[in-house]
């Protein structure tokens, strides 16, 4: 065995400044008695008393889950920088021992190994439910909310509807796009119902069993508010606020200048185009304004700056370039069928991706005649 000196015959003082105490029950050779002379002989202190001047505890796993007195005084003092205590097993004192210096606390700590204890039940809490949620609606461990490209808008909207006569508060159907961590993208819509305001176990569905791209999803999505509302996803920003009926929920567009998702030009209110509309003349008068001035003295003004035959050309090719691209831009962006999502990623529907109807379980009693296929509990069930 290594010695701290040569000749002394003394061992290394690995132990010099802490003062250990021991909690619980050690077998074989690891008596109270032989462990204090250890720890004596490396330059340690020994206590045979649990307080405040104790700088390690070393403890059974039994006596750390029973939390005994000297074990529940160390956790008191396990955060505190000035009077810390580390809790940790045996193997810290023997392995320290055998390898002649102190190791590392933080490999045979108590606390830490019940914090990685307690990490992985979480995770595995976490794992179960998103299965479980997979089997009723969407894995969240793998899917994220969708947000609108034009303008951030997140596609988690909230239908409620409130009955007094019908004894109806707080129903409401949370409705979410969802889009795929992994790429390509893949989409899916998840419903939570909520049969009254102090409802807290929703009920999970989702409008398809295997998700889609995005147009075929957007559609989906656009349906069910449609059944749910009265009126057409698009129309949602004129429309106002208030319900066509007991039959129907209503729908709160955000408001304050927040971000309410792409709407076609026809379904825009005035009062949302008139402020762009001025913002956009004020901007090209004070381009205007900002413009240089032409010097009429000067031989050659800009305008009359002579040019050769190829810039001619050059510069005829350039400006139809711009035209084109213009022209494709524009009849993108007025498209009244193709909102802008996700422009860089194919949105087209396939042919086998025929769009079913909602089911009566994820719309209601009060269905309309054309439903699509809900998976529920696993299963897809069509009425």
């Amino acid at each position: 065995m290594p010695r701290g000196r040569a000749g002394t015959g003394r061992p290394r003082p690995i132990f010099r400044g802490l003062n250990i105490a021991l909690s619980g029950t050690f077998h074989g050779q690891w008596t109270d008695t032989n462990i204090s002379r250890w720890v004596n002989l490396r330059a340690g202190t020994f206590s045979w008393r649990m307080s405040e001047d104790v700088t390690h505890l070393v403890c059974t796993k039994e006596e750390f889950d029973k939390k005994g007195p000297r074990v529940k005084e160390a956790l008191a003092r396990a955060y505190k920088k000035d009077k810390n205590c580390c809790i940790v097993s045996l193997d810290w004192l023997e392995d320290s021992i055998h390898e002649t210096k102190r190791l590392r606390e933080e490999e045979y700590s108590h606390v830490a190994t019940l914090k990685a204890l307690k990490n992985k039940a979480r995770l595995e809490r976490k794992i179960a439910k998103g299965v479980e949620e997979e089997d009723r609606a969407v894995n969240q461990n793998f899917y994220r909310v969708y947000f609108d490209p034009t303008d951030f808008f997140e596609y988690n909207i909230t239908l409620a509807r409130d009955d007094d006569e019908m004894g109806i508060t707080g129903e409401r159907y949370v409705v979410k796009l969802y889009e795929s961590n992994a790429l390509p993208h893949l989409y899916h819509v998840g419903i939570r119902y909520y049969k009254s305001k102090k409802d807290t176990m929703p009920k999970l569905h989702r409008l398809t069993e295997t998700p889609g791209d995005f147009q075929r999803e957007y559609e989906f999505f656009k349906r069910f508010f449609e059944i749910k509302v009265g009126y057409p996803w698009d129309e949602r920003l004129v429309r106002g606020v208030g319900s066509l009926g007991a039959k129907f929920y209503s729908y709160q567009p955000p408001t304050g200048g927040k971000p309410v998702g792409w709407v076609p030009q026809e379904y825009i209110p005035k009062e949302l185009t008139a402020p762009r509309e001025a913002e956009d003349n004020a901007g090209f008068e004070s381009m205007k304004s900002a413009a240089p001035a032409l010097t009429l003295n000067s031989k050659v003004t800009r305008e009359e700056e002579p040019t050769t035959s190829s810039q001619k050309g050059s510069q005829d090719q350039t400006h139809q370039n711009d035209q084109s691209q213009h022209h494709d831009e524009s009849q993108f962006a007025r498209s009244p069928q193709m909102p802008q999502h996700d422009r860089h990623e194919t949105l087209e529907a396939t042919t086998e991706d025929t769009p079913p109807t909602l089911t009566a379980d994820a719309i209601g009693e009060d269905a309309t005649d054309s439903i699509m296929p809900v998976v529920v509990d696993g299963e897809t069930q069509v009425v």
